[in-house]
This record gives structure tokens, sequence and C-alpha cells, in this order.
């Protein structure tokens, strides 16, 4: 026994719907196309390197500072001195 075909079943409402699919014409959408540009320079564009080294500018590094120390013939904290120590 079969089926009767109608809009109601699920394969009468897929019928129905890829017909209206195909009846409907969709649009085209025009893609805008991009137009590349050739990138302008100044000078010349095509320059062959001819140099043997690269010569660039030393930074200046300053003077170390040469510290004093002085050196003391007695300790300068005797026996029993209070002092602060933060733990």
């Amino acid at each position: 026994m079969e089926r009767r075909v109608d809009d109601l079943s699920f394969e009468g409402a897929w019928k129905n719907q890829i017909k209206e699919e195909q009846k409907e014409v969709t649009p085209t959408e025009k893609k805008e196309v991009k137009v590349h540009d050739a990138p302008k320079f100044r000078g010349q564009r095509d320059v062959v390197e001819k140099r043997s080294e690269i010569k660039m500018a030393k930074k200046e590094q300053p003077e170390p500072e040469e510290k004093q120390a002085t050196v003391v013939s007695e300790l300068s904290s005797k026996e029993g001195d209070d002092f602060d120590v933060q733990w």
C-alpha cells in the first residue's frame, strides 16, 4: 500500500521546498574587484649592493668610574655595639 503524497507529509513538504528553491532565482552578488596599484618609490628601484663592508657609527660608552676604597686599620664597630637588623 503506497502512501499518498500530500503537503503534510515529510516527502511532500520536501518536494515542495525543492520546487520553490528552483523557482527562486538567487541574485548573484557582484564582488568588488580590487585593483592593485604599483607602489610608489622615491629614488631608484633596482639597486645592486656593491659594498664590501657596512660602516656603522659606534655607540659612545661612558668610562666606568673608579671607586676609591679606603683601608682602615681598626674596625668601625666594636663588640657590644647595637645595630638594627631588618629581616
